[in-house]
């Protein structure tokens, strides 16, 4: 799975959020863009944008018309519950990957 790959960065955006809300900070502007995730803004507005359309965050305000050919103009975004069983969920198979990915290496076939 590539670092760019929609999963990855929607589990890399997600947790951030999820660390603000347990650390009880507030979302970073200079920290909450593309490049602290390893994409474009482009890719990150457009991740923004099905993340909220789907539930998953809330909160997200976005320049109208293509918010993907602007720079974001996001404003107090926060997790769902919805956003917070994604991440929980995703956690457990992340670890199961990891667990194949490492027998993988060793096992002889």
């Amino acid at each position: 799975m590539s670092n760019k790959d929609f999963f990855a960065v929607t589990y890399k955006i997600l947790s951030y959020l999820k660390y603000c809300y347990e650390n009880d900070l507030e979302v970073d502007r200079n920290v909450f863009k593309g490049s602290t995730f390893g994409v474009s803004d482009k890719q990150f507005i457009k991740t923004l944008v099905y993340l909220r359309r789907d539930g998953i965050i809330k909160s997200a305000n976005f320049d109208k018309i293509r918010p993907w050919e602007r720079m974001a103009f996001v404003d107090s975004v926060e997790l769902t519950v919805k956003g917070f069983e994604y991440l929980k969920e995703n956690s457990m198979m992340r670890k199961a990957y990891k667990i194949f990915k490492e027998f993988r290496e060793w096992a002889p076939f």
